[in-house]
């Protein structure tokens, strides 16, 4: 196949979705389908990323669009937000089926602006559009939900990560047949249980919390500031990178047991994990118009046989089990309390391990891949 990949994000900007869509190229290449990404250079970050890069089956465009941190000053204003990110993607994209619409056989659109760009460029131009969400929207009468539903419904196939989102888009009039449910994917063989970790990393004498993701406040990173005054004895380690990183650098200086890491390699990540005694997902619990679905750093986690403690947060209810770790509240005491009971508990890292290989492997990829060869 041919393959027109739209999304507002991609490589070298750092978060799940992004790592996803590389793992998933990788993928889509290796069983020769060429893949065009269209995209914009990376918000927020020192590098955005080269215009052009090609190989083989995988030919990349970047749009250079005005960043001066709009993607996070516009967070509180979602139509400003959705005209900056549809209005250079769907240009770009219009112009580059202008001219090669006859070797394109599918549209696959990640998030809801780039589906919505999808589906008008599928209708001007007559393809199949597949639809990825990476987000559980906040469904209600309204015109964003309006909007939504008439995308969706402009498509040809939706892929979802969880049952709960695959049920509240039947709940407003999408077809049960048109949506597929999928999850995300990790290299098993690189997310492994990293042996003699501890010991790389000086790590032995220590229960150590790990926190990986994006440092913005609704990734719940300055709760690790309490749970280190209340837990002394605990080491807290910070690996990520976001607007509130050298804030975060800042405060983490006034407390003994919290190290600091910035920005780790993902392939590096494994080793960490591996050290770790176990990972801490404090999300926030927020009222806005969507939550995330599962946060790729969990699957990441689990397949190097780190236990979890998170909240309710997005997806992971759905594919949480007793198994991976503690489900909690987003609530500060229930968090040091967790972390205490995790101090005491002892399990294997095979059996954690055990969980990802069974919800979270290659098989994912092939759901997609599927999807994407349907009347094609």
């Amino acid at each position: 196949m041919n393959i027109l990949l739209i999304s507002p994000y991609f490589s070298p900007a750092v978060g799940g979705v992004e790592t996803h869509l590389t793992d998933l190229c990788t993928y889509l290449s290796s069983k020769k389908h060429t893949v065009f990404v269209r995209t914009y250079k990376a918000f927020g970050v020192r590098d955005r990323g080269k215009i052009y890069e090609e190989s083989k089956y995988l030919k990349i465009h970047r749009l250079s669009w005005p960043d001066f941190n709009l993607i996070f000053r516009l967070e509180n204003y979602p139509i400003l937000k959705f005209a900056y990110l549809f209005s250079g993607l769907f240009l770009d994209c219009l112009i580059f089926l202008i001219i090669s619409y006859k070797k394109i056989n599918v549209i696959q659109a990640h998030g809801f602006i780039a589906a919505m760009a999808a589906v008008l460029l599928g209708k001007l131009f007559k393809k199949r559009v597949v639809i990825n969400t990476h987000v559980a929207f906040k469904l209600n009468n309204n015109f964003i939900t309006n909007a939504i539903k008439w995308t969706l419904l402009n498509s040809d196939q939706i892929l979802v990560l969880t049952q709960d989102i695959k049920t509240a888009l039947i709940r407003i009039g999408i077809p049960a047949n048109k949506i597929i449910i999928y999850h995300y994917w990790v290299n098993q063989k690189i997310f492994n249980i990293q042996k003699s970790s501890r010991k790389k990393l000086n790590w032995q004498n220590k229960f150590t919390v790990l926190f990986v993701g994006r440092l913005i406040e609704v990734k719940g990173i300055k709760t690790i500031f309490y749970l280190a005054k209340n837990l002394r004895n605990v080491k807290f380690v910070i690996v990520g990178i976001g607007p509130l990183a050298e804030e975060i650098k800042q405060a983490c200086l006034g407390f003994k047991n919290i190290e600091f890491l910035g920005k780790i390699d993902n392939k590096n990540l494994p080793i960490y994990y591996s050290a770790s005694s176990v990972l801490l997902i404090p999300s926030k619990i927020i009222d806005q118009e969507y939550e995330e679905g599962i946060p790729r750093v969990l699957i990441e986690a689990l397949s190097c046989g780190l236990p979890i403690i998170s909240t309710h947060s997005g997806g992971i209810s759905n594919v949480f089990s007793k198994e991976m770790g503690l489900l909690i509240d987003d609530n500060l005491e229930d968090m040091v309390t967790a972390i205490k009971r995790m101090h005491n508990r002892r399990r294997t890292r095979k059996s954690i391990r055990d969980c990802s290989l069974k919800l979270f492997g290659i098989k994912n990829a092939r759901i997609i891949e599927k999807s994407l060869q349907k009347d094609s």
